[in-house]
């Protein structure tokens, strides 16, 4: 008996052929997306996508030394020394590093001031600044051990000269024969560090070789400091929108198997206005639930401040987001066959999409290949990016204006994703019409 009840739902997995898909692919599917970002990231393709400006004020060779030898480190960090997003290239500077960081357009900003060097004991050497976005953890942590593995294969010389001053200092005076030598030993050295032969496995060495200090992008303003509650607010916010509406969907898929949905085609409603009432009941529950969560975060997290231009910008993402949200859950239901092929594709179309997406991972810890599929082929990322330019990249003080411009490619974006969900929702409706 129990061998005739295995064989038949063998048969019937065999039979759904979507059933079969999800039980055999689903695993496939997230191990390759996975795989994919944390194989890029552990081989250095999480720093090949990190972006810093780079800031010279030192302008001396040993600026150029520390440069040139972060540029050859080996960890694939991308410098830029020319800024080109303000009609450039001009060179960069601390305001416009600042700005960059604040805005997403890099990862870091490193300062290197003037007087910059290497000291093995207390010094009143002005350390290195390095700009940091606190939503990137990574940058924080990685750049200043770049920088102290660039001082320890770039500035071999120069530690060795401050070395040996540190040993006159406190042990006597070096012979004439011993400065000769020294002298000779620095300068085949400083030859070496010339060329781009550095040795990519000196380890990083102490904050004392070259001082190093991590600065939040928003320190030196005025502005109140940024809570990562408002950071994640956004991407989780955006994936549970996305399993929300997908359920909601599922009232078609119902109505269609009690017969109502054929009772409805031949009202004068019609399938257009059908699809249209429906998208605009997942619009409004899904407004009302973002809503709801931006309420809790505030009140629980402190997200904010708010301000009018704010809440005008939050309005208009979350009704495109919601809107394009209800155009995805649409096209997941005329898609389907029955509520139980609804529950698993959507699952399977949802979670790759926040995954890629960066509403489960950051996207700045993913490879670039990552990020730039992300892009292209998932909601979640347009979505998050907009959110994010109302709470996170632009000040609470900013105009409307500047809201609007920030957001309008997100808007742009999804608002054209709408018009795609529901067309090709429009075009599978036509086989309930046919019955």
């Amino acid at each position: 008996m129990i061998t005739v009840i295995v064989k038949t739902k063998l048969l019937a997995l065999l039979r759904d052929r979507v059933a079969l898909m999800l039980t055999c692919l689903l695993p496939i599917v997230f191990y390759a997306i996975f795989a994919g970002i944390f194989s890029g990231m552990a081989s250095g393709g999480g720093m090949s996508s990190m972006v810093a400006a780079i800031v010279d004020e030192d302008g001396t060779d040993t600026s150029r030394r520390i440069a040139l030898a972060l540029e050859h480190a080996g960890s694939g960090l991308q410098l830029q020394i020319t800024n080109t997003t303000e009609g450039g290239p001009v060179p960069w500077t601390v305001e416009s590093g600042r700005k960059a960081v604040r805005k997403g357009r890099v990862d870091a900003a490193i300062i290197i001031p003037s007087g910059v060097g290497i000291s093995f004991g207390p010094t009143d050497t002005p350390p290195i600044l390095v700009l940091v976005d606190p939503s990137n953890p990574i940058a924080g942590t990685a750049i200043p051990g770049l920088l102290q593995q660039a001082a320890m294969t770039g500035m071999q010389s120069t530690m060795i000269r401050s070395g040996m001053e540190q040993l006159e200092r406190f042990g006597g005076a070096l012979t004439p024969q011993q400065e000769r030598a020294i002298d000779l030993i620095t300068a085949q050295i400083a030859n070496s560090e010339d060329r781009d032969d550095y040795d990519d496995d000196i380890s990083a060495a102490s904050a004392m070789l070259l001082p190093v200090q991590v600065e939040d992008v928003a320190a030196a303003t005025d502005e109140p400091t940024r809570s990562m509650a408002t950071y994640y607010l956004a991407a989780i916010g955006v994936m549970f929108l996305l399993f929300s509406v997908a359920g909601a969907s599922g009232s078609l898929l119902e109505d269609q198997e009690a017969g109502i949905l054929d009772r409805l085609l031949f009202t004068p409603l019609g399938m257009t206005r059908l699809l249209i009432a429906n998208g605009t009941w997942m619009t409004v529950m899904a407004f009302g639930s973002m809503l709801i969560l931006f309420v809790f975060a505030t009140i629980a997290f402190g997200v904010g401040p708010w301000t009018w231009p704010r809440v005008l910008a939050c309005v208009i993402m979350t009704a495109v987001t919601a809107t394009a949200a209800s155009g995805l859950g649409l096209l997941l239901a005329t898609a389907c066959r029955s509520r139980a092929q609804l529950a698993g594709v959507s699952t399977v179309v949802i979670l790759a999409m926040s995954a890629l997406g960066g509403s489960m991972i950051p996207r700045f810890a993913m490879p670039a290949a990552v990020q730039e599929v992300g892009w292209y082929t998932t909601f979640n990322a347009w979505a998050v990016e907009g959110y994010l330019e109302v709470f996170w990249y632009t000040a609470p003080t900013a105009t409307a204006g500047t809201l609007f411009v920030g957001i309008a490619p997100a808007v742009g974006v999804l608002l054209g994703m709408t018009v795609a969900f529901f067309i090709a929702a429009r075009l599978l409706a036509r086989r309930w019409e046919a019955v």
